[in-house]
């Protein structure tokens, strides 16, 4: 599947998405300033994804990467640019050993991160 990808009404580039097995395979390039760093997202359904950063590649802008079909499901896929200041925000909620984890539910989309030597935290999404 190739498709264009736009970035405020204009043209920039393009995506090109392959399943293999159990995998998307993702290859983007782009014609962009440099003066912004931008993250490319992958959209199917309700479910986003963050492939990465964009970098220098082949005169232009770009990124190839993969991600496991169970992560964005199977469907219509839509690219979007987002640039770093509009990025999702993260939130951190706290783990007491002490305590039920109240995020439970969230945990397939979330990581530990270490915040302190006494507490760790997930990051999960807003």
């Amino acid at each position: 599947m190739e498709q264009e990808l736009t970035f405020g009404g204009k043209s920039i580039g393009r995506v090109w998405a392959e399943r293999q097995g159990l995998y998307y395979v993702f290859r983007c390039r782009c014609r962009l300033s440099g003066e912004a760093a931008f993250r490319l997202l992958a959209t199917c359904g309700k479910k986003q994804e963050d492939l990465g950063i964009l970098v220098p590649i082949d005169g232009g802008f770009g990124l190839d990467t993969r991600r496991p079909v169970k992560r964005l499901g199977e469907g219509t896929l839509a690219f979007s640019l987002v640039s770093r200041h509009d990025t999702p925000k993260v939130r951190f909620e706290p783990i007491y050993p002490e305590e039920p984890y109240a995020y439970l539910q969230k945990r397939k989309d979330a990581y530990l991160a270490v915040k302190s030597a006494r507490q760790a935290y997930p990051l999960s999404p807003t």
